[in-house]
């Protein structure tokens, strides 16, 4: 499983709407331009943010878009695969709280309305990223409250 979801999930956000698997968001949105331009974007606002850019001081920016672009664009049906091992392993230390992770979603999408995705395709974009907690929120924070 992909984060939290299974592959058949990830493959259907790239089903063409008249059913053919040919044309995926990545193909759809003009590839590795369009998702660099929007990871470029993204990182923009989450750096300044006051909760969150203390989450970027010590990591090389460069690095982290190109992974990002990458990471996005496999999930966009690009020529990339996820690693999410090493999503998880990047995240563990970062001890990242579900808040975090909230408004991290909530800039992504309006990253992706102000780059002119459709609501339909953003969705179902957010659809799997909302399926990654367990992949980047520190566990701690996803326990339940013991009574």
């Amino acid at each position: 499983m992909a984060f939290g979801v299974d592959n058949a999930s990830i493959l259907a956000i790239n089903i063409h709407r008249s059913g053919q698997m040919s044309d995926t968001l990545w193909d759809r949105y003009g590839g590795y331009s369009f998702v660099a331009k929007a990871v470029d974007d993204f990182y923009a606002r989450v750096l300044l943010s006051r909760e969150l850019a203390p989450y970027f001081a010590d990591i090389n920016m460069e690095r982290l878009i190109e992974h990002q672009i990458e990471t996005i664009g496999a999930v966009m049906g690009g020529p990339f695969d996820l690693n999410v091992a090493a999503l998880r392993r990047a995240h563990a230390r970062l001890k990242i709280k579900q808040r975090h992770f909230n408004e991290v979603a909530d800039i992504l999408t309006a990253t992706l309305d102000d780059n002119g995705m459709s609501k339909a395709d953003r969705d179902a974009l957010l659809t799997v990223v909302a399926s990654t907690p367990d992949v980047i929120v520190d566990p701690a924070e996803l326990r339940p409250a013991s009574s």
